[in-house]
């Protein structure tokens, strides 16, 4: 499929799945060390052993900004005018662990138009671990450069 898409050629129910991107312990100290997020959920291992999880999870704003990678790299055009226009429902519903495989589906559930230029695409992104369990749901707004009008 051709990331060169204007907003009118995404279609309401459409989807796209991408491939995955495994979350290393690497990833996890670098996000603490960028954001000094330094909950020991995410740092400690004894801590994290007492922790309803059983071990040391990767923060969910690291798991969000994976996600904006897939986005980047499988969903959004990239030759056009876009931007991001926010997230509207975001809930993590399994941990992420170091060693897990992240890959989603997202689908096309709305669309308005914006202004002459711009639509807005709604995804729901489904992100699963590499077992197939469904561990983060997101609704994104897309806003993406509409097809110019013909001269």
């Amino acid at each position: 499929m051709s990331l060169e898409r204007y907003w009118e050629d995404y279609a309401i129910g459409e989807q796209i799945a991408t491939r995955g991107r495994t979350i290393t312990d690497a990833d996890i100290r670098m996000f603490i060390g960028a954001t000094d997020a330094t909950h020991p959920a995410h740092v400690d291992a004894q801590y994290a052993a007492g922790h309803p999880f059983g071990r040391v999870t990767a923060p969910g704003a690291l798991s969000i900004g994976v996600i904006d990678g897939l986005v980047v790299r499988y969903l959004v055009p990239q030759d056009l005018k876009l931007a991001h226009y926010g997230y509207d429902k975001i809930r993590f519903l399994h941990p992420v662990f170091p060693g897990d495989t992240l890959s989603m589906t997202a689908e096309v559930t709305a669309k308005r138009e914006k202004n002459d230029g711009f639509g807005l695409v709604c995804f729901t992104y489904r992100v699963v671990n590499q077992d197939g369990e469904l561990c983060i749901v997101v609704e994104d707004l897309q806003m993406v450069e509409r097809r110019p009008a013909a001269a």
